[in-house]
């Protein structure tokens, strides 16, 4: 079995048969990757689809257990798969058609732990073809997990961006930590600290679909609150394991630091954002904000590079360092959101 696809699902019946199609879409022989889904303890018809689904394509596989969150599906999930490789998706996703062969045949031949390739942001339900395929690009560069996270300020963070070898994942013991979110951050960049070979190709295979029905996208003020705690246990786990970076085995460990402050302090700056934007009270900010100074995310230092060095950015990054200026703004938004 040279590949398994991972999909945690919950209440996805609007969206599962898409993906499962888009996956039987693939140049790969049936008998060579399995595609295994885990029910959640969804209470919409996910499951029936799933179950009719699999009557006319036997290499997928159905799972369920009750509502037990994302990170122990994943990690349930991994102990199933059977595969050399193996490849999460969220189940309102898609991928192109025939486009994870030949990213699996490279990864298969160079033995790499972590295979990358680009994602497509998009709110249309049907982008099936490739504009480019792998063959057509420069054969991706091998480097070790550490070079590239140097080199990649800006690395994509989501699981669903990587096929990743299963006996490297073995071999480090690495699954998905339990806490308050859906734990793929530090996964992620966990894995790239103990990769010895790590390829990056450019073609675009994944379809992370813009659903007006996601949380992360809701207007709704209860799933803001619920999104700004998910940040804020992102945050926290993201500055343990910089404090954690002295014990990894890897070179260049103050570039790599100084990203992942980067990338800790922009969650930092867009939390508080979010804060204002749900409308959390003064006190409750004030609060969220002691927490975040306990650990060392607040003030934020290490926010303004990168594309992050308009003025704009550096106006607010000022305004949100300083609690007084912070405070108008949240006052001054509850005032503008009451006259709209």
């Amino acid at each position: 079995m040279k590949l398994s696809i991972l999909i945690p699902m919950y209440n996805a019946e609007s969206f599962i048969e898409r993906c499962l199609a888009s996956l039987m879409n693939q140049n790969i022989s049936k008998q060579d990757y399995e595609v295994l889904v885990f029910n959640d303890g969804s209470n919409d018809t996910s499951k029936n689809k799933v179950e009719e689904f699999i009557k006319t394509h036997d290499n997928v596989f159905l799972y369920s257990h009750k509502n037990e969150g994302v990170i122990s599906t994943r990690n349930k999930l991994l102990k199933l798969a059977k595969g050399a490789y193996i490849y999460f998706m969220d189940a309102d996703d898609y991928i192109a058609y025939n486009s994870l062969s030949d990213v699996l045949k490279f990864a298969t031949q160079n033995e790499i732990d972590i295979m990358g390739f680009n994602t497509l942001v998009t709110k249309k339900a049907a982008l099936f073809n490739l504009n480019e395929t792998f063959q057509e690009m420069e054969l991706p560069k091998i480097i070790s997990g550490d070079q590239f996270l140097k080199e990649n300020i800006n690395l994509r963070i989501e699981i669903w961006w990587y096929l990743v070898r299963k006996d490297f994942l073995h071999k480090h013991k690495l699954a998905f930590s339990e806490g308050d979110y859906d734990g793929d951050v530090v996964f992620t960049l966990r894995l790239f600290l103990y990769a010895k070979k790590v390829a990056y190709s450019p073609v675009v295979i994944y379809r992370y679909f813009q659903s007006p029905e996601s949380t992360m996208r809701s207007e709704n003020k209860v799933y803001k609150r619920k999104i700004v705690l998910y940040f804020m246990a992102l945050i926290n786990d993201l500055n343990n394991l910089i404090k954690a970076l002295d014990g990894f085995p890897i070179k260049h460990k103050k570039d790599i630091a100084d990203n992942f402050k980067f990338r800790r302090d922009a969650f930092t700056f867009f939390t508080i954002i979010k804060m204002i934007k749900a409308d959390f009270s003064i006190k409750t900010i004030e609060e969220k904000l002691f927490e975040l100074e306990k650990i060392g995310a607040y003030p934020i230092d290490s926010f303004v590079r990168e594309e992050y060095k308009s003025f704009k950015y550096k106006l607010l990054t000022y305004a949100l360092n300083h609690k007084t200026l912070l405070f108008i703004l949240a006052k001054l938004h509850k005032i503008y959101a009451k006259l709209g």
